[in-house]
């Protein structure tokens, strides 16, 4: 029985994604990809707030999704996976570093908090934006 080339080529991709990476090659990966994640939702968070589109409903997934983010931030950035558009200042002023991360779930904290309520969301979703902005002013190659 022949296997269809998708099918080869899926099989082929599969494999390739089940090779070991570095450790901290792995980890900035996955790092770059959560991060991406939290970009996602809160540019979809804001499409909502400024009327590009009308899914109200969904502002509450969003908000909650930004919340569990934050709550994982904090261990994303292990010694030994410096790297992608992480700045070194991650790793050589942790403790300011730790006090942004800090912000970040706060703000997110309450976003979620406010979204719950019936709140004004717009207010929390800049405090939130200042707080991403706080970190990726001083520890992110853009």
């Amino acid at each position: 029985m022949r296997m269809s080339l998708s099918r080869s080529l899926s099989a082929t991709a599969l494999a390739l994604l089940a090779l070991p990476l570095g450790a901290s090659e792995g980890a900035m990966e996955y790092r770059q990809h959560t991060m991406a994640a939290v970009g996602g939702h809160t540019t979809a968070l804001f499409d909502i707030l400024t009327g590009k589109v009308g899914h109200t409903g969904h502002l509450a997934a969003h908000a909650n999704a930004l919340q569990a983010m934050s709550g994982i931030a904090g261990t994303l950035f292990p010694a030994g996976s410096e790297g992608g558009d992480a700045l070194p200042g991650i790793w050589e002023d942790a403790e300011d570093f730790a006090e942004r991360l800090s912000a970040f779930e706060a703000a997110a904290g309450n976003l979620s908090d406010v979204v719950a309520a019936g709140g004004e969301v717009m207010p929390a979703a800049m405090q939130l934006g200042q707080a991403c902005k706080g970190c990726h002013d001083n520890y992110r190659a853009e």
